[in-house]
């Protein structure tokens, strides 16, 4: 050790030189969210005693409400200390009176001490002298201490407590953005399990309004309006059908188109009547992803546009999907005759009609395409 105001050595200079290139180390890898508390916990410890040039360091977290510290973290102690040894928090101890001055103390003759008491688990490990600097907490109170002590070193100085001070400061600013990260993880958990409430909620209540309508149905003695009933039961169903696949999709801003699709149509199964489960429906679709406010009324279209041809078409149905200027464009085609010369989708009552016509507004809109000699419908949902 260098006297004061004297120019330091070189084996000084290298080990301060040394010193500065662990706590730049340590703070690479105590930013990298792979690595969890303990292991920068630890890490601190082994650099604080490879700095130190000692065998010995540890981590001391304090017990809030406790007067006391448990060693959390350390190197070279027996087995057994590490998680479970417990030191005094209170001013006769070193460690204590760094975390409650928050300023460094600089132990050399330990059993000389007038100013402190000597842990007993120093005493059992034989150690001479220690160092200890408080891990500062930001805006919360300080985590703990960091302390590095020997069995024969005799000279730590004002150089090793700068050292020791950076590497806590570090590990400070480390455990604050775990402590961060833990508390966007513990929201994002919370924001999950709340939509997936959200989610049981509505389609609970989606289902609930299915079955009222539907012993509505079965109640009238008119068939048109029992007709109209069990359309709009259907219709509900088709809702719950595109308000699952989104929320069976995992996310809550975009949705895969294909596989999105692919697995609607596997809920389209389970809600057509009768024959109309034989007849095939094969989807064509871009590997997009698309927002939820465009794939939601865009599945809405596609199964009411389904629904149409097996309810009135004949043969396999299938649809394209794909994107064009400013729009997703929908066409089914089945091997049918088509719709009636005369009927216009702009002018058409039928509730099927009216519903896509709605989804496709303001900018989209739905067409036939007499071109082809069998039915083929094309609807244009607009993107803005």
């Amino acid at each position: 050790m260098s006297v004061a105001g004297s120019e330091p050595s070189v084996a000084e200079f290298a080990m301060r030189l040394s010193q500065q290139k662990l706590v730049a180390e340590f703070g690479l890898f105590a930013m990298q969210q792979a690595n969890g508390l303990h292991d920068i916990l630890q890490e601190a410890s082994r650099v604080a005693a490879d700095g130190l040039q000692t065998r010995f360091a540890k981590v001391l977290q304090h017990q809030p409400g406790e007067a006391d510290f448990l060693v959390c973290a350390g190197v070279g102690w027996q087995p057994g200390v590490v998680g479970h040894a417990r030191i005094g928090g209170d001013l006769a101890s070193p460690a204590g009176y760094a975390f409650r001055t928050q300023r460094p103390v600089i132990s050399n003759h330990l059993s000389d001490e007038e100013r402190f008491r000597t842990p007993e688990l120093l005493a059992r490990h034989g150690i001479k002298s220690a160092l200890n600097v408080v891990i500062r907490g930001g805006d919360a109170p300080p985590f703990g201490v960091l302390e590095g002590d020997s069995t024969d070193r005799h000279d730590f100085g004002d150089h090793d407590s700068t050292f020791l001070q950076s590497l806590a400061n570090t590990l400070a600013a480390a455990l604050e953005m775990q402590a961060r990260q833990e508390a966007r993880d513990r929201l994002l958990h919370e924001k999950d399990l709340l939509m997936k409430e959200v989610h049981h909620r509505v389609e609970n209540s989606l289902q609930l309004v299915r079955s009222i309508l539907q012993l509505q149905a079965r109640s009238q003695t008119s068939t048109e309006v029992r007709v109209q009933l069990e359309e709009a039961a259907s219709r509900i169903s088709a809702i719950g059908a595109v308000h699952h696949r989104l929320h069976a999709g995992g996310s809550v801003e975009t949705a895969d188109l294909p596989s999105y699709f692919d697995g609607l149509m596997g809920d389209v199964r389970q809600l057509l009547p009768g024959d109309d489960t034989a007849r095939p429906i094969a989807i064509d679709s871009p590997q997009i992803a698309l927002p939820v406010n465009v794939i939601t009324p865009l599945g809405l279209i596609t199964m009411e546009l389904i629904t149409n041809s097996l309810k009135y078409g004949s043969g396999p149905v299938r649809v394209t999907i794909r994107p064009v200027a400013g729009a997703i464009e929908v066409a089914v085609v089945d091997d049918g005759h088509g719709f009636p010369v005369e009927f216009d989708p702009a002018m058409s009552r039928g509730l099927g009609m009216r519903l896509v016509r709605a989804l496709c507004r303001p900018a989209g809109g739905v067409e036939i395409d007499r071109s082809v000699p069998h039915a083929r419908v094309v609807a244009r949902l607009a993107l803005d």
